[in-house]
């Protein structure tokens, strides 16, 4: 046995400096930039070059440690890790446990601050690679580094029903916490939205949503008087029934799809009420689960709920899935013959049959997203290096077609011909550092690709023809739609915690279905893979799951079910039924009058008017506004009058074309203004285009002709460009907003969160309510001082003393209100009546605290606190947010140090780019 290698104090104390120079660096050349999407965690590190750590890069995923045992994982195939060495804590003795033909790193000299490894694999291949031990990162004397927040035990002890000794189960348990943190994000969103779509102004007024459970059958809710509840529980259900038949009035759920039935039955239009009624009511459900700490109480149990209530619950989430798959599978063959018959006649090594169901694969399941690499891009580097008369004109009409059969066919190779060529791709790809290197390697991939396919994308291009197509189209298949009952999912094939989630992309657009369920995906798999280890021979430590979490059993099962529900959620289109609200909401927008009457509308549209070539305004403001997915967003989020005067603002409007590269900025300007002077600078481009927008009027559109030729098309396709624009612009300012306010409804949600928590280890919590003060908790951990769990305030006097200064700067009803807002998306509600009085727009961050601190300091009927008056009076001189109000309001967080920080100091928070226009 290896004898262990003690350090002397003075070279422990070199060793762990350099070690924490490593991580530093690492970190520094491993920011990911973010655009757009709802943050999971909290900021990441700021942007640079590499694009992963080179640990990462290098094939390591994790180090795993168990009382005196390390074990290190690598990357497997997709996201499965491979446990590759146990190391001996006492002695750094190492043992292999993965073959050698499995091994993707080879583990070199382990100390008690550093691990070297290089990789057998990848450009990184036979470079040795440091990493600091994770057992004494800290130079404490655990073998296991201890939660800066003091909470690892009673986490352990809420999930597994014990504390253990590692650094496993806490990683898993992050993970779950990671899906609760992003379904708080969403569904706060989507209350927000469904509440706005009312547009009676103020939301925590009416905020129907908020009592709305799934505790309550639909026949509870649509006559309360008939129930045992009590009173006040009668009431609040009377008054979010009346809002429920205000909202279906507003036909505004048909911007989500949704269609009451045009028929005279009223038994079908009482059950699509009925479905609605449960869609939001389980929406409800999810928010108190997610935004509230209840723990213990099983029926907020987010994960077992849906289970446990009552089955008309479950039986509107079946609908809504089977729905969807009978939409898919009904006719599939005789829907896609023509693409079905040019495949069987090309692909001759393969059967018809199993042709079929290789392509109900590709389009439906949508298979090749699983890959692990992109086909599409493939494709792309195949035709732009060697197929660019693919790219003629002639082929406009028919391309989707044509790139679609390229695209399965490429499928098929990765998907059964040579399997072990996508995966070595996949390593490759794994293994890159730089987006330069992963476009390099799909280049030399596209490249073996184009001599193995050139003939059959030749084959294809030749078929692209009307005269075939057509013919195709009317030739009859000999195929028996039961060739694909194996294939077909339905309903049944899913659990309710899945059926669930599909239903709350009926809220959502496409990018925000993208985000949830990739998100959800990785966090499930990633749990999926935890659980295997845990299981296995060699780390062997128990894993049972508490009752309210038992669903992350099945974690495989489920990553393949979002897989699914990934593949069918799609953003709807907007009902026909709804169709005079959305053209109102369209032309007011654009600038006319809101309180226009609905036969006005129908006037101007010519929408009760029958004739061929009248319908020129009505088509063009259907297919330039009202389908556009922006649009859609804004009215979901805000409201058409208060968007067109926010976007008078000249300021605003620069700031935010100020975030749209140059050449989007070159193009808008040539495809907007009339007479273009493209000599001029960027900034005159600029300034044009914000005066455009802050100009525009529905006058400058109504004579505007759908069908038109010469003069008149050019003007018809730069009134396109400049709504596109308007629309871009608003979107791009509001839902940065959105997403400046998802970050502190994560704040929430974990300060909700870890009161549950502390309170059941410190006693001067237990009779404490977080409602009736936000600071409670930092401001019972500071007071602790060295009695302290949290190491946080324990260990940093000095921010300790920082943070108390920022409690005492802030009241009770200061950050409540701030709360309220925060889960109310009030700085969204509220942007027009502040947006203003600010003298210097130049970051999200800015406007979104400006108009914050505008709607707290804001005078109502309560009493006038001095402090509060002080904020409002420097809000009025400075016209700029003030920094201290923004940590005063922000203390509740201040037990979380990096937390609080992150989200109280600008340079800080806006490490990250924001969105932009891609």
């Amino acid at each position: 046995m290896a004898k262990k290698n003690k350090m002397k104090p003075r070279e422990l104390r070199e060793a762990q400096k350099k070690a924490r120079q490593l991580k530093a660096a690492e970190i520094n050349n491993n920011a990911v930039p973010a655009i757009a999407a709802m943050p999971a965690a909290e900021a990441a590190a700021p942007a640079a070059e590499k694009k992963k750590s080179s640990v990462k890069a290098a094939g390591m995923k994790s180090i795993l440690v168990s009382e005196n045992k390390m074990y290190i994982t690598s990357f497997g195939k997709g996201n499965s890790a491979v446990l590759e060495y146990e190391v001996d804590n006492n002695d750094y003795n190492k043992t292999q446990l993965s073959s050698k033909d499995n091994s993707n790193i080879e583990l070199g000299d382990v100390n008690e601050v550093n691990i070297t490894f290089s990789s057998k694999r990848g450009n990184e291949s036979g470079v040795e690679i440091n990493t600091s031990n994770p057992t004494h990162r800290s130079g404490e004397s655990s073998p296991v580094r201890w939660d800066m927040l003091g909470l690892k035990s009673e986490l352990e002890k809420r999930f597994f029903g014990k504390t253990f000794d590692d650094n496993i189960h806490i990683q898993l348990i992050y993970n779950i916490l990671d899906i609760e943190k992003i379904l708080a994000v969403y569904v706060t969103n989507i209350v927000y939205a469904l509440n706005n779509m009312l547009g009676e102004g103020d939301e925590s007024n009416y905020d129907f949503m908020g009592y709305l459970s799934t505790f309550n059958t639909y026949k509870v809710f649509t006559n309360p008087n008939g129930s045992t509840l009590s009173d006040d529980k009668k009431e609040n259900i009377r008054k979010s029934l009346s809002k429920f038949n205000a909202l279906l009035k507003t036909k505004r759920l048909g911007y989500f799809g949704l269609e009451e039935p045009k028929t005279k039955d009223t038994r079908a239009s009482e059950a699509y009420k009925k479905r609605v009624y449960h869609m939001l009511a389980i929406v409800g459900q999810i928010r108190q689960c997610v935004f509230h700490d209840k723990s213990g109480a099983k029926r907020f149990d987010l994960y077992s709920f849906i289970n446990n209530i009552d089955p008309e619950y479950r039986e509107t989430l079946d609908y809504l899935v089977d729905e969807r798959f009978d939409s898919i599978n009904k006719g599939f063959i005789q829907g896609n013959k023509v693409n079905i018959s040019l495949l069987i006649d090309m692909m001759k090594g393969y059967e018809a049959d199993d042709i079929i169901r290789l392509y109900y694969d590709f389009i439906v399941l949508k298979s090749q997203k699983n890959l692990g690499f992109s086909i599409k891009k493939l494709r792309e580097k195949m035709l732009d290096e060697y197929g660019f008369r693919f790219k003629d004109k002639q082929y406009d009409s028919v391309r989707s077609k044509m790139y679609k059969l390229m695209d399965f066919l490429l499928f098929c190779n990765y998907y059964r011909n040579d399997i072990a060529a996508g995966e070595s791709l996949v390593r490759k790809l794994r293994f890159s550092m730089t987006d330069d290197e992963k476009e390099g390697i799909y280049a030399d991939e596209a490249a073996k690709l184009w001599g193995k396919f050139r003939n059959d994308f030749e084959n294809i291009a030749d078929h692209m023809n009307g005269d075939v197509i057509k013919e195709l189209g009317k030739a009859d298949m000999d195929f028996d739609e039961k060739i694909l009952d194996s294939e077909k999912k339905n309903a049944s094939d899913l659990l309710y915690f899945s059926k669930m989630i599909y239903m709350l992309t009926y809220f959502l657009d496409g990018k925000e279905i993208n985000d949830l369920l990739t998100t959800l995906i990785s966090k499930f798999d990633n749990i999926k893979e935890f659980l295997k280890i845990m299981k296995s021979s060699a780390v062997d430590v128990e894993c049972e799951l508490t009752a309210g979490y038992k669903l992350f059993n099945d974690s495989q099962r489920i990553t393949n079910e979002l897989f699914i529900v990934k593949n069918i959620a799609s953003m709807r289109k907007p009902a026909a039924s709804a169709k005079l609200t959305m053209f109102r909401d369209a032309l007011t927008i654009l600038g006319i009058d809101d309180k226009i009457t609905d036969d006005r509308i129908s006037e101007i549209l010519k929408l009760k008017e029958k004739g061929k070539g009248i319908h020129g305004l009505r088509n063009f403001i259907t297919n330039n506004v009202i389908e556009s997915s922006r649009f859609v967003y804004l009215i979901k989020y805000a409201n058409a009058q208060k968007i067109r005067e926010v976007a008078k603002n000249e300021k605003v409007v620069m700031f935010v074309l100020g975030g749209i590269p140059d050449t989007q900025i070159e193009r808008y300007y040539k495809s907007c203004v009339e007479f273009p002077d493209m000599n001029s600078s960027l900034g005159v481009k600029r300034s044009e285009l914000a005066r455009m927008i802050k100009n525009i009027s529905f006058d400058d559109f109504k004579n505007v002709k759908q069908q038109a030729k010469g003069r008149e098309n050019v003007a018809k396709e730069r009134a396109k460009a400049v709504i596109g624009l308007y629309l871009t612009v608003m979107y791009l300012l509001v839902k940065n907003l959105v997403n400046v306010n998802a970050r502190y409804v994560i704040a929430i949600h974990c300060l909700e969160r870890d009161f549950g928590l502390y309170k059941e280890i410190i006693p001067e919590l237990a009779s404490k309510n977080l409602k009736n003060d936000y600071r409670i908790l930092s401001q019972t951990l500071c007071e602790l001082c060295d009695k302290s769990p949290n190491l946080f305030l324990k260990k940093n006097e000095r921010l300790r003393k920082c943070v108390e200064v920022d409690i005492n700067n802030a009241d009770s009803s200061m950050t409540r209100k701030y709360r309220n807002c925060i889960a109310h998306l009030t700085v969204v509600r509220e942007l027009k009546e502040y947006i203003g009085d600010i003298r210097t727009v130049d970051s999200y961050f800015s406007i979104y605290h400006y108009v914050m601190q505008r709607c707290i300091t804001k005078r109502e009927d309560d009493i006038k606190q001095e402090e509060k008056i002080k904020y409002e009076d420097d809000l009025l001189k400075n016209h700029g947010y003030t920094k201290d109000f923004v940590k005063a309001l922000n203390s509740p967080f201040g037990y979380n140090i990096p937390r609080f920080k992150n989200l109280s100091i600008e340079q800080l928070f806006d490490r990250n780019e924001y969105l932009t226009e891609k």
